[in-house]
């Protein structure tokens, strides 16, 4: 059994960037190409973020958004480990790290906010004094510039809180980042802070349910002891489930049993459990070279590289190696590293229905459904054909079917298949005093 500091348990083709941005930034005088982030606070507090609803968030937050091309290489981990969820401990010393990066040398000024959220992702009517203690908003620039020209770009390290902030409140959260010359939104990324009160543990129950395409099924269940102060859990307490870190798809459990004294019991009823073999497909683009076993074309001459993929099978899927243990991508973080704009081909035998529409989405694109990560299907090939502009690493996706404004996820996976899945369960608690939830324990897990 491995432990997270914090006592979180674990049981083991986007368009090509305007060329305007790329050439311009060759004539940026060399003496500023020594960067270092720096930052400004300000007591000014952001505006409401733009309503996103809709198919682009079917994997995320109702309130996540992702421009993806302003913003690319997105990750937000507990420092100094990168596989780890965003989830710190209320009061302790964690710090979570945020990187990202934009294209081209052109310097950048970012200003960073927080919202706090209630268990399914709605506004809390917590304004920021009430769950943040110091600065409400902090401003970004700097950065540190790519040794790569083709094309060059800047990153952005964000770790927090730090002694700018703190957290004064427990529960779900946003970090939100502008642009701070045109005030616009750029992205949003979601995280929790946990307070650690009580001790939970899970496991997994899978279950073969034939009448849904011979799909496995799994039903996660809980045992949760509350902390002494808890008087009457049983109308205090949520409970909720997430898989693979989609967090937008948090379950919330509807099956308790409070029959015991000194411990809860929760899990989903059988019509509301989850897909246990969802599969990914995996790419490994550890250099842009035709040598990588996953490329079949490389174009160096163009500015921004093109890589072309061999072509993917309907039913078949390059599995992650074993040693990989969350479902999480990889942008390699040295500014050494290179982008491309990575063209992926889909070949398979199902009849697509007349105006559906096929997307590529992973960890590259923040897992988000737009016009950008839609395919178009080459007739001369006879293959779906959709890109997007990624920096070199290792990144789990999927290609996913949109039909009559549905989503289908499973469309194209492989069937029978045994890959783990990860799980959270968080237990919330309702303060009637504060009119918001905290988030008491977290608990992470996989499947057998």
């Amino acid at each position: 059994m491995l432990y997270l500091k914090g006592n979180i348990t674990s049981e083991n083709h986007i368009p090509v960037l305007i060329k305007y941005l790329i050439s311009i930034s060759w004539f940026i005088p060399l003496v500023f190409l020594s960067g270092c982030t720096l930052f400004e606070k300000s007591a000014e507090y952001t505006r409401e973020p733009p309503a996103v609803t809709g198919l682009e968030n079917i994997f995320n937050p109702p309130n996540q958004l992702f421009l993806s091309e302003y913003v690319f290489s997105p990750q937000l981990f507990i420092k100094e480990n990168v596989n780890t969820a965003p989830i710190i401990r209320l009061n302790s010393d964690q710090q979570l790290q945020l990187r990202f990066e934009t294209l081209g040398f052109d310097s950048r000024q970012f200003r960073i906010s927080f919202s706090h959220h209630n268990p399914d992702w709605s506004r809390s009517p917590l304004p920021p004094e009430r769950f943040i203690d110091g600065f409400a908003m902090l401003n970004l620039s700097g950065g540190q510039l790519s040794r790569d020209r083709q094309p060059g770009y800047r990153q952005f390290i964000y770790n927090f809180p730090n002694r700018d902030f703190s957290f004064r409140h427990s529960g779900n959260y946003m970090i939100r980042i502008e642009d701070t010359d045109t005030g616009n939104l750029l992205f949003t990324m979601p995280f929790y802070v946990y307070e650690n009160e009580g001790v939970i543990r899970s496991s997994v129950d899978r279950q073969l349910t034939p009448r849904q395409d011979l799909r496995t099924r799994h039903y996660p269940i809980s045992r949760y002891e509350p902390p002494e102060f808890l008087d009457q859990p049983q109308f205090d307490l949520q409970f909720y489930y997430v898989q693979n870190r989609f967090w937008g798809r948090a379950e919330r459990s509807n099956e308790l049993d409070f029959s015991a004294l000194d411990h809860v019991q929760f899990e989903m009823r059988r019509e509301s459990s989850f897909v246990g073999d969802y599969e990914f497909r995996w790419l490994s683009l550890d250099r842009i070279s035709q040598q990588v076993e996953q490329v079949a074309e490389v174009d160096l001459t163009a500015e921004i590289p093109v890589v072309i993929l061999n072509d993917d099978s309907e039913g078949f899927s390059v599995h992650p190696p074993r040693n990989i243990n969350a479902r999480t991508g990889f942008p390699d973080p040295g500014l050494d590293a290179r982008y491309a704009n990575v063209f992926f081909r889909l070949d398979h035998d199902q009849e697509i229905p007349p105006g559906a529409e096929i997307h590529v989405v992973g960890d590259f694109n923040n897992w988000t459904i737009h016009s950008g990560s839609k395919m178009n299907y080459l007739s001369d090939i006879d293959r779906w054909q959709g890109s997007a502009v990624i920096k070199t690493g290792s990144y789990h996706y999927k290609y996913v079917l949109i039909d009559n404004n549905r989503i289908d996820d499973l469309a194209f996976d492989s069937r029978f298949t045994f890959t783990p899945q990860e799980y959270h369960a968080f237990v919330y608690m309702r303060d009637q005093t504060r009119q918001s939830y905290r988030l008491l324990q977290v608990n992470h897990f996989f499947s057998n």
